[in-house]
Protein backbone atom coordinates (compact mmCIF):
# COMPACT_ATOMS: atom_id res chain seq x y z
CA UNK A 1 0.00 0.00 0.00
CA UNK A 2 1.59 3.06 -0.96
CA UNK A 3 1.48 6.37 1.48
CA UNK A 4 -0.94 9.48 0.26
CA UNK A 5 -0.54 13.04 1.51
CA UNK A 6 -3.23 14.30 3.54
CA UNK A 7 -6.03 15.67 1.59
CA UNK A 8 -7.84 18.65 3.31
CA UNK A 9 -9.56 22.13 2.52
CA UNK A 10 -6.81 24.51 1.78
CA UNK A 11 -7.30 27.62 3.66
CA UNK A 12 -5.23 31.49 2.90
CA UNK A 13 -5.05 33.65 5.04
CA UNK A 14 -4.40 37.53 3.19
CA UNK A 15 -4.01 40.05 5.98
CA UNK A 16 -1.51 43.16 6.79
CA UNK A 17 -1.68 42.49 10.81
CA UNK A 18 0.74 40.19 12.43
CA UNK A 19 -1.16 39.85 15.16
CA UNK A 20 -4.60 38.93 13.10
CA UNK A 21 -2.58 37.04 11.01
CA UNK A 22 -1.15 34.55 13.83
CA UNK A 23 -4.64 34.43 15.23
CA UNK A 24 -6.36 33.66 12.65
CA UNK A 25 -3.80 30.55 11.47
CA UNK A 26 -4.13 29.71 14.63
CA UNK A 27 -7.44 29.32 14.75
CA UNK A 28 -7.86 28.00 11.80
CA UNK A 29 -4.43 25.11 12.49
CA UNK A 30 -6.66 23.99 15.14
CA UNK A 31 -9.47 22.50 12.96
CA UNK A 32 -8.23 18.65 11.81
CA UNK A 33 -10.06 19.12 8.14
CA UNK A 34 -8.11 22.27 7.74
CA UNK A 35 -4.73 23.02 5.71
CA UNK A 36 -3.33 26.47 5.64
CA UNK A 37 -1.23 26.84 2.92
CA UNK A 38 0.10 30.12 3.41
CA UNK A 39 -1.06 33.47 3.32
CA UNK A 40 -0.07 37.64 2.11
CA UNK A 41 0.24 40.63 3.60
CA UNK A 42 -0.80 42.51 1.24
CA UNK A 43 -3.11 42.94 -2.44
CA UNK A 44 0.10 42.78 -4.46
CA UNK A 45 1.05 39.91 -2.64
CA UNK A 46 -2.58 38.15 -2.38
CA UNK A 47 -2.67 38.58 -6.33
CA UNK A 48 0.38 36.84 -7.21
CA UNK A 49 -0.02 33.97 -4.70
CA UNK A 50 -3.62 33.01 -5.00
CA UNK A 51 -3.95 31.17 -8.34
CA UNK A 52 -0.41 29.50 -7.48
CA UNK A 53 -1.73 28.44 -3.94
CA UNK A 54 -5.38 27.87 -5.55
CA UNK A 55 -6.99 27.91 -1.71
CA UNK A 56 -10.69 26.43 -1.55
CA UNK A 57 -10.94 29.17 0.82
CA UNK A 58 -10.00 32.59 1.55
CA UNK A 59 -9.86 35.28 4.72
CA UNK A 60 -9.54 38.83 3.81
CA UNK A 61 -8.92 41.55 5.52
CA UNK A 62 -10.78 44.38 4.08
CA UNK A 63 -8.60 47.17 4.92
CA UNK A 64 -5.32 47.01 3.33
CA UNK A 65 -2.76 48.80 1.78
CA UNK A 66 -3.08 49.48 -1.87
CA UNK A 67 -6.11 48.24 -3.33
CA UNK A 68 -8.69 47.27 0.02
CA UNK A 69 -10.14 43.66 0.20
CA UNK A 70 -12.96 43.88 -1.80
CA UNK A 71 -11.11 45.52 -4.68
CA UNK A 72 -8.86 42.63 -4.28
CA UNK A 73 -11.38 40.15 -4.09
CA UNK A 74 -12.62 41.31 -7.07
CA UNK A 75 -9.31 40.48 -9.09
CA UNK A 76 -9.40 37.40 -7.27
CA UNK A 77 -12.89 35.84 -9.23
CA UNK A 78 -10.91 36.63 -12.49
CA UNK A 79 -8.96 33.53 -10.89
CA UNK A 80 -10.30 31.62 -8.25
CA UNK A 81 -14.15 32.35 -9.12
CA UNK A 82 -15.07 29.15 -7.02
CA UNK A 83 -12.99 29.98 -3.69
CA UNK A 84 -14.91 30.61 -0.62
CA UNK A 85 -14.48 34.30 0.46
CA UNK A 86 -14.19 34.93 3.85
CA UNK A 87 -13.71 39.04 5.07
CA UNK A 88 -12.15 40.00 7.94
CA UNK A 89 -13.17 43.24 8.98
CA UNK A 90 -13.48 46.05 11.91
CA UNK A 91 -15.92 47.98 9.28
CA UNK A 92 -19.77 46.65 9.25
CA UNK A 93 -20.65 48.50 6.28
CA UNK A 94 -18.46 46.31 3.78
CA UNK A 95 -20.55 44.10 4.33
CA UNK A 96 -23.03 45.11 1.67
CA UNK A 97 -19.84 45.76 -1.10
CA UNK A 98 -18.96 41.79 0.13
CA UNK A 99 -21.94 41.00 -2.11
CA UNK A 100 -20.62 41.72 -4.97
CA UNK A 101 -17.71 39.11 -4.74
CA UNK A 102 -20.23 36.41 -3.16
CA UNK A 103 -18.43 36.60 0.08
CA UNK A 104 -20.01 34.34 2.37
CA UNK A 105 -19.12 35.88 5.77
CA UNK A 106 -17.57 38.75 7.60
CA UNK A 107 -15.41 38.71 11.36
CA UNK A 108 -15.15 41.69 12.69
CA UNK A 109 -12.53 42.67 14.26
CA UNK A 110 -10.94 42.12 16.59
CA UNK A 111 -11.17 38.68 16.42
CA UNK A 112 -13.35 36.32 18.77
CA UNK A 113 -11.64 33.27 18.63
CA UNK A 114 -15.54 31.27 19.29
CA UNK A 115 -17.14 33.68 16.98
CA UNK A 116 -14.41 32.99 14.66
CA UNK A 117 -14.75 28.81 14.97
CA UNK A 118 -18.45 29.12 14.02
CA UNK A 119 -17.79 30.81 10.75
CA UNK A 120 -14.95 28.90 9.83
CA UNK A 121 -16.62 26.52 9.88
CA UNK A 122 -19.68 27.84 7.69
CA UNK A 123 -16.62 28.18 5.33
CA UNK A 124 -15.78 24.55 5.56
CA UNK A 125 -19.12 23.36 4.56
CA UNK A 126 -19.33 25.60 1.71
CA UNK A 127 -16.36 24.64 0.52
CA UNK A 128 -17.40 21.04 1.01
CA UNK A 129 -20.23 22.10 -1.16
CA UNK A 130 -17.89 22.96 -3.55
CA UNK A 131 -15.50 19.89 -4.07
CA UNK A 132 -17.47 17.14 -2.56
CA UNK A 133 -17.22 15.93 1.20
CA UNK A 134 -14.39 15.57 2.93
CA UNK A 135 -13.78 11.64 3.79
CA UNK A 136 -12.16 10.84 7.13
CA UNK A 137 -10.40 7.29 6.65
CA UNK A 138 -8.87 6.09 9.83
CA UNK A 139 -5.55 3.81 8.59
CA UNK A 140 -2.96 1.95 10.35
CA UNK A 141 -0.47 5.12 9.97
CA UNK A 142 -3.14 7.55 10.90
CA UNK A 143 -6.47 9.68 10.26
CA UNK A 144 -6.25 11.07 6.69
CA UNK A 145 -8.57 13.54 5.29
CA UNK A 146 -9.55 13.71 1.40
CA UNK A 147 -11.97 14.73 -1.39
CA UNK A 148 -14.57 12.39 -2.17
CA UNK A 149 -13.81 14.01 -5.82
CA UNK A 150 -10.52 12.53 -6.13
CA UNK A 151 -11.39 9.01 -4.71
CA UNK A 152 -11.19 7.11 -8.21
CA UNK A 153 -13.24 4.19 -6.77
CA UNK A 154 -13.31 2.06 -3.45
CA UNK A 155 -12.39 -1.76 -3.29
CA UNK A 156 -13.62 -4.13 -0.57
CA UNK A 157 -11.50 -6.98 0.42
CA UNK A 158 -12.40 -8.98 3.21
CA UNK A 159 -13.28 -6.52 5.93
CA UNK A 160 -11.25 -3.96 4.65
CA UNK A 161 -11.95 -0.51 2.03
CA UNK A 162 -9.10 0.44 -0.38
CA UNK A 163 -9.35 4.39 -1.23
CA UNK A 164 -7.93 4.38 -4.89
CA UNK A 165 -6.43 7.79 -6.18
CA UNK A 166 -4.28 9.43 -8.18
CA UNK A 167 -2.04 9.96 -4.93
CA UNK A 168 -1.88 6.05 -4.30
CA UNK A 169 -4.35 3.78 -1.62
CA UNK A 170 -5.49 4.05 1.44
CA UNK A 171 -6.82 1.01 3.45
CA UNK A 172 -9.05 1.25 5.96
CA UNK A 173 -11.64 -1.06 7.56
CA UNK A 174 -15.44 -0.68 7.23
CA UNK A 175 -18.38 -1.70 5.21
CA UNK A 176 -18.81 -0.54 1.66
CA UNK A 177 -22.89 -0.76 1.83
CA UNK A 178 -22.76 2.80 4.28
CA UNK A 179 -20.20 4.38 1.96
CA UNK A 180 -22.44 3.68 -1.03
CA UNK A 181 -25.26 4.89 0.62
CA UNK A 182 -23.33 8.23 1.57
CA UNK A 183 -21.56 8.71 -1.77
CA UNK A 184 -24.37 7.53 -4.49
CA UNK A 185 -25.61 11.38 -4.36
CA UNK A 186 -21.87 12.55 -5.14
CA UNK A 187 -22.05 10.24 -8.45
CA UNK A 188 -20.52 7.04 -7.05
CA UNK A 189 -22.02 3.57 -8.19
CA UNK A 190 -21.01 -0.30 -7.56
CA UNK A 191 -20.46 -1.71 -10.37
CA UNK A 192 -19.93 -4.81 -8.85
CA UNK A 193 -19.44 -6.16 -5.31
CA UNK A 194 -16.01 -5.23 -4.87
CA UNK A 195 -16.11 -1.90 -6.35
CA UNK A 196 -17.55 1.51 -6.14
CA UNK A 197 -16.97 3.60 -8.58
CA UNK A 198 -16.48 7.31 -8.95
CA UNK A 199 -18.54 8.33 -12.30
CA UNK A 200 -16.35 11.24 -12.92
CA UNK A 201 -12.96 9.27 -13.65
CA UNK A 202 -14.45 6.88 -15.75
CA UNK A 203 -12.72 7.12 -18.86
CA UNK A 204 -14.39 4.52 -20.96
CA UNK A 205 -16.95 0.91 -21.19
CA UNK A 206 -16.26 -1.79 -23.19
CA UNK A 207 -17.92 -4.87 -22.80
CA UNK A 208 -17.81 -5.89 -19.19
CA UNK A 209 -14.41 -3.73 -18.41
CA UNK A 210 -14.79 -0.29 -16.80
CA UNK A 211 -11.34 2.01 -17.11
CA UNK A 212 -11.73 3.86 -14.21
CA UNK A 213 -8.89 6.36 -13.93
CA UNK A 214 -5.60 4.16 -14.74
CA UNK A 215 -7.16 0.86 -13.78
CA UNK A 216 -10.04 -1.77 -15.35
CA UNK A 217 -12.49 -2.99 -13.28
CA UNK A 218 -14.59 -5.74 -14.20
CA UNK A 219 -18.78 -4.67 -14.56
CA UNK A 220 -20.87 -7.31 -13.41
CA UNK A 221 -23.51 -8.87 -16.02
CA UNK A 222 -26.58 -8.12 -13.40
CA UNK A 223 -25.46 -4.41 -12.90
CA UNK A 224 -24.29 -3.58 -15.99
CA UNK A 225 -27.31 -1.76 -17.52
CA UNK A 226 -27.75 0.11 -14.57
CA UNK A 227 -24.45 1.24 -14.46
CA UNK A 228 -24.41 2.23 -18.08
CA UNK A 229 -28.01 4.26 -17.29
CA UNK A 230 -26.23 6.26 -13.88
CA UNK A 231 -23.01 7.06 -15.65
CA UNK A 232 -25.01 8.54 -19.15
CA UNK A 233 -27.68 10.42 -16.04
CA UNK A 234 -24.69 11.83 -14.56
CA UNK A 235 -22.77 13.05 -17.62
CA UNK A 236 -26.31 14.43 -18.86
CA UNK A 237 -26.40 16.23 -15.45
CA UNK A 238 -23.35 17.99 -15.75
CA UNK A 239 -21.19 15.91 -13.80
CA UNK A 240 -17.52 16.35 -13.32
Amino acid sequence: ISAMTSKKVHVMVVDDSMVARSMIIRGLSAHPGIEVVGYAINTLDAKLKIPKLNPDVITMDVEMPGLNGVDTARKMRETAPDAVLMFVTNLAQYAIAGYEVNALDFVLKPVNYFSFKLKITRALEAAQKNHGSILQVNTDHGTEYIKATEVWYIEVQSHDLLYHTAHGVLKTSGALKKLEEKLQPEGFFRCNYCYLVNLRHVQYLHGNVVAVGSDELQVSRNRRKDFLLRMTQFYGTGGK
